[in-house]
């Protein structure tokens, strides 16, 4: 029994242990609730800047926190925010608005002033913004609307500028460090993408941005996301690029070549072969495309574009926009990481992503708040190779996807259609076991995009779904029947030690062998001979019918015939009683045995109920001719039947108990040889 209890314990502990297994397998392998998730920053929805329009987002910029509109510029690290000195009393009362608003440092309670610098940005451009301090401090940053649940930052680097070359303040997004006084590594201030890092708000410092389309759908807005990319807004291109030796040019990548596409003709090439393929550089806090000077006399020769060289721009007429927008070219990017051959991506810009306006603030002539805004073509003479930029204009079309912890990006197309659900895919960090990152082999190993193929020295993922599922399955197989086998075995067990304790499992109890239905206990009165009838129990469940039948003090069992089995009982005296009384089923018998009074340990105590106190009698039996041993075997004792009942009747006759009237002298204790009678 206790190896088969043992068997089913260890049965039953398999099966919850698969269980387990099955829990911790899908556990291990669905997404975790403590994983940080990319992080979605919703755009303002509005288009703003004097040489656009494009696509803004809203900050939170100290405390109490106050509203600004921001451009993204993927080279900056900082927040440039425009200061109430940006606005003159001679500029329009539109001013403030038109620049997405100003912030009063002097208005904030948490604002850190840490000193008067150069802003430094774009200075390989020659703006002349670039020259101009700005008032540098720390304080409270929070991206999109008050309420929006996007997290506020402490001690961010703002910088409160006047300048109009950056005519919206710019929210930088590059991960490098701002040090305001030395190069001191441990006075390096973080930004806010390492600051989401390093408090594990997103898994790892990437991103994926596109700066929006006025002109696409109905004013497709910008998207950027942290940790991670929105797979709905692009078509994955098979190209990974390498960052650049600069930090300050990291996204560098190489043209090989121009080309455009309109009405009449087709695939007419932009780029000459000298200077041939270039490196350019990913920058969107400039509207510009800047391409070598024999590249912009190709696009001023195919699309009638005149330079202006005092102001330093391509004006557009409106019989020049007319021709344009009739004909649509379509002019395409060819791009790689390598200056020859090698995976190439193609992003293409219809003609009215250059179709742009300039206003007031550009640096033309103060008449030109009259004259209204002013047409122009967004492409820029480059003075040298550390202009070639890409600017905002480029990224209305381009999806960038960035991992600055491998160093690496990729270039997509973007695509447009109407309500497309946002999917949101996490980049993880380079420090998690068994990542694979999105751009490990270009985006082609994008996950759940097509055409994706594992990372070199990377282990297949497999859904933990249908593993979970599998098993979970195996386990319900598998249990059940166990289940049943261990209920039947539990009342199979339960049974067999209630049969221990009563003693109907043993041999030697006289009732064993016995059929449960012939051994419950009725107590009644059995009209045969009118003899006087009495009921004891030879043990706890089986009644022991003892009853004489000549009015003598002579006791037998009663058999089915003359040769029913004779059977051995201790008796001690002689019972005097007179006529019985009507059984009381409330009075019962108690039982018991004491060393002297049976030899048998079952027989019961005969009682008359309410007198506890008379002394215990014991039973006399006619006598055979022979006596036997006074150790008695009683292991054969065989079912009781009453000869006056049909032979189908399962119950041996029971009897209702006796009143004591006289009692004999004791006797030795003897053993009587009982043999069965015919009644």
């Amino acid at each position: 029994m206790r190896e088969e209890e043992m068997s089913l314990a260890l049965s039953v502990a398999g099966v919850f242990s698969l269980a387990r297994l099955a829990e911790s397998c899908a556990s291990r392998n669905a997404p975790r609730s403590k994983e940080p998730q990319p992080l979605s920053i919703p755009p303002s929805g509005i288009f703003l800047g004097n040489d656009g329009p494009w696509s803004g987002f809203e900050v939170r910029v100290g405390n109490p926190p106050q509203d600004v509109d921001v451009f993204i510029s993927t080279t900056g690290s900082e927040t440039f925010v425009v200061v109430p000195g940006g606005c003159q009393p001679g500029d329009p009362q539109t001013c403030p608005s038109d620049r997405g608003k100003l912030f009063n440092s002097s208005s904030s309670t948490t604002w850190d002033f840490k000193g008067n610098y150069t802003l430094s940005l774009e200075a390989n451009l020659g703006l002349d913004s670039s020259y101009d301090t700005a008032s540098y401090g720390l304080d409270n940053l929070g991206l999109g609307w008050q309420g929006g649940g996007l997290p506020t930052l402490h001690n961010q680097t703002i910088a409160g500028t006047t300048a109009t070359d950056f005519w919206v303040g710019l929210f930088g997004i590059s991960p490098y460090p701002t040090n305001l006084t030395d190069f001191n590594p441990q006075d390096s201030i973080p930004t806010y993408l390492q600051t989401l890092k390093n408090t594990n708000v997103v898994p790892s410092l990437s991103w994926g941005y596109t700066g929006g389309a006025q002109y696409r759908l109905k004013q497709a807005l910008a998207s950027l996301t942290f940790g991670g990319y929105d797979t709905s807004l692009f078509d994955p291109s098979a190209v990974s690029f390498d960052f650049g030796t600069d930090n300050s040019r990291d996204l560098s990548l190489y043209i090989q070549d121009i080309r455009y596409t309109d009405a009449i003709h087709v695939d007419v090439p932009l780029l000459p072969p000298q200077p041939g393929p270039f490196l350019t550089f990913i920058d969107s806090t400039v509207p510009a495309i800047w391409l070598p000077l024999l590249a912009c006399q190709a696009f001023e020769k195919a699309f009638g574009l005149i330079w202006n060289d005092t102001y330093g721009y391509y004006f557009v007429d409106g019989a020049l926009h007319n021709t344009l927008a009739a004909s649509n070219p379509n002019i395409s990017f060819t791009l790689a990481n390598t200056v020859n051959g090698g995976p190439l991506v193609n992003i293409t810009l219809p003609y009215a992503a250059f179709d742009k306006n300039l206003s007031y603030g550009i640096g033309l002539s103060n008449d030109l708040p009259s004259i209204g805004p002013q047409r122009y073509f967004p492409l820029q003479r480059a003075a040298n190779d550390t202009q070639y930029t890409l600017g905002k204009t480029f990224l209305q079309e381009a999806y960038i996807i960035t991992d600055y912890e491998r160093r690496n990006f990729s270039v997509n197309r973007c695509i447009w259609n109407q309500g497309t659900q946002q999917n949101l895919v996490p980049i993880c960090s380079v420090n998690v076991t068994g990542c694979i990152s999105p751009m490990g082999l270009g985006p082609q190993v994008l996950d759940g995009l097509p055409n994706s193929t594992p990372a070199p020295n990377s282990k297949p993922t497999v859904d933990s779904g249908p593993i979970a599922g599998a098993v979970v399955g195996l386990v319900l197989i598998i249990s059940i029947p166990l289940i049943i086998l261990w209920v039947r075995h539990h009342r199979r067990h339960i049974k067999a030690e209630n049969d221990e304790r009563s003693g109907t499992n043993n041999p030697s109890w006289p009732g064993h062998g016995i059929p449960k239905e012939a051994r419950r206990a009725h107590s009644y009165i059995p009209e045969v001979d009118s003899s006087p009838i009495a009921e004891m129990s030879g043990s706890v469940t089986f009644p022991v019918q003892l009853c004489d039948e000549d009015n003598t003090e002579k006791m037998e069992y009663y058999g089915e015939d003359q040769q029913d089995q004779v059977y051995e009982l201790p008796a001690d005296m002689i019972i005097q009683r007179q006529q019985s009384r009507p059984f009381d089923r409330s009075r019962r018998s108690r039982h018991g045995s004491t060393g002297q009074d049976s030899a048998i340990s079952g027989l019961s105590e005969l009682s008359d109920g309410d007198d506890s106190a008379a002394p215990r009698p014991t039973l006399a039996y006619r006598r055979k001719a022979s006596e036997v041993s006074e150790k008695s075997n009683v292991s054969d004792v065989s079912t009781l039947r009453d000869e006056g009942q049909s032979s189908s009747a399962a119950s041996p006759r029971l009897v209702s108990p006796i009143q004591e009237t006289h009692q004999e002298p004791p006797m030795p204790q003897t053993v009587i040889v009982l043999e069965p009678e015919i009644i």
